[in-house]
């Protein structure tokens, strides 16, 4: 049998639980909203306490994917169908900056870079013939679904042109030469796709760079163009 001294602790020990419980009920009471209480937007103490989900302070921020590094470096000349160029690749490397700085022809040079050492082949218009100089301009253009010049020739790309004028070509450009089958052909008889830095990429043998102030191509340079691109 408890003693009188046992029996009172036991019931302040009691008491003590049920107040605390109390207590508690009436704190969670006074969070909860009661039932059918809506939150007026407008009121200043619920905007204060919340997160606007579209707040950039609560976002970290994407980081933009690297460029890509459109190079000849490293590249070896390509076999198809049993062809292979015998020249070797101009070793060139377009400058970031120039790709960062146009959307257009970035698109342009991830397609073309696909097919740096192929052959020069005379008609060829794909990765699977291989190419020559106007086949491979259309298949970048119309791969990269930058600009449709369907399956033209090098004067039929010039007749989709504008002139530009030489000071005024920027990357992107085509670029127009002459007399590269003999000086009894008359008219355009090549075309690149000018990269800047008075360089250009094209079919040659094999497909790669070229500098147009070479003695090479600079005596054949017929002009720049522009294609209607939007």
């Amino acid at each position: 049998m408890k003693s009188p001294q046992n029996s009172d602790a036991y019931a302040m020990n009691i008491a003590r639980q049920v107040i605390a419980a109390a207590l508690a009920l009436m704190l969670i009471s006074a969070l909860i909203p009661a039932r059918g209480e809506t939150i007026d937007p407008e009121d200043d103490a619920w905007l204060s306490d919340t997160i606007i989900l579209d707040d950039p302070a609560y976002f970290i921020p994407e980081e933009e994917a690297p460029l890509p590094v459109i190079t000849s470096v490293g590249k070896n000349n390509v076999k198809v169908n049993g062809v292979k160029s015998k020249y070797k690749l101009v070793r060139y490397t377009i400058p970031e900056q120039l790709l960062a700085n146009d959307d257009t022809f970035l698109r342009l040079m991830i397609e073309a870079e696909k097919y740096i050492g192929y052959p020069y082949v005379y008609g060829g218009s794909s990765p699977r013939t291989g190419f020559d100089c106007s086949g491979f301009v259309c298949w970048v253009f119309r791969q990269s679904g930058v600009y449709d010049t369907g399956r033209k020739g090098a004067n039929g790309l010039y007749s989709l042109c504008t002139d530009i004028p030489a000071e005024e070509a920027r990357p992107g450009d085509l670029v127009f030469f002459e007399k590269t089958m003999g000086s009894d052909v008359k008219g355009i008889t090549h075309v690149g796709i000018y990269v800047g830095n008075n360089m250009m990429l094209h079919a040659g043998d094999p497909v790669g760079f070229a500098d147009l102030k070479s003695e090479k191509w600079a005596k054949k340079l017929y002009g720049f163009g522009r294609l209607p691109i939007d």
